[in-house]
């Protein structure tokens, strides 16, 4: 049987588009794997830059964190720092024009070795008075913050703004005991008592 140039040349190209397609088979999967592996080092690049430039930032964040270390105040274990906060918090409004119609302190949360008092108030002032109240504030000697400021502005009242805001008022504890202590290990098991 003698085999023509025609049919050599069909069956060259059967087997060519054969091994395309067993190719592009089996190949497939793994350059969908490939694709993945590659997005995933990517991440991970951008991960170990944000970590170095963090990690370049240390000495920035450490000032930060000792100037905010110098505005905390220490309370004893046992004082109620409510009346204090509320008593600087007044002076501030009273100096700056803004009016408190309701001040509600919140139990005091302990977050390790600092704590935290919110005092949810509603105010009313013009935008003067607000703005000077928010520079006192930052001015102050212990560590106070305004956390969810609500503006919105008085019916009838030419120019006049009313809202919500929380204070955040953060502080440490002299004597307090410090976060509570890791579970300590079980004592080992006693050895098993021999046979009779």
């Amino acid at each position: 049987m003698k085999i023509s140039p025609r049919e050599l040349l069909l069956a060259w190209m059967t087997a060519c588009v054969i091994l395309l397609a067993v190719s592009f088979w089996i190949c497939l999967p793994k350059v969908k794997v490939w694709k993945e592996l590659n997005a995933k080092r990517q991440a991970v690049t951008r991960r170990i830059e944000v970590a170095g430039n963090l990690i370049a930032q240390r000495p920035v964040w450490e000032k930060r964190l000792q100037e905010v270390a110098l505005k905390l105040t220490k309370y004893p274990a046992d004082q109620d720092v409510t009346a204090d906060y509320l008593k600087t918090l007044e002076t501030i409004v009273k100096d700056n024009g803004v009016t408190l119609s309701k001040r509600q302190p919140q139990k005091e949360k302990r977050h390790g070795e600092l704590y935290e008092l919110a005092i949810d108030c509603t105010w009313e002032a013009d935008l003067s008075a607000l703005v000077h109240f928010l520079h006192a504030l930052e001015q102050q000697k212990v560590t106070m913050d305004v956390d969810d400021l609500s503006v919105s502005l008085v019916a009838g009242g030419k120019g006049m703004l009313k809202g919500n805001f929380a204070m955040i008022c953060l502080y440490t504890r002299k004597g307090a005991p410090s976060a509570a202590p890791a579970p300590k290990a079980p004592p080992p098991a006693a050895p098993a008592a021999g046979g009779i």
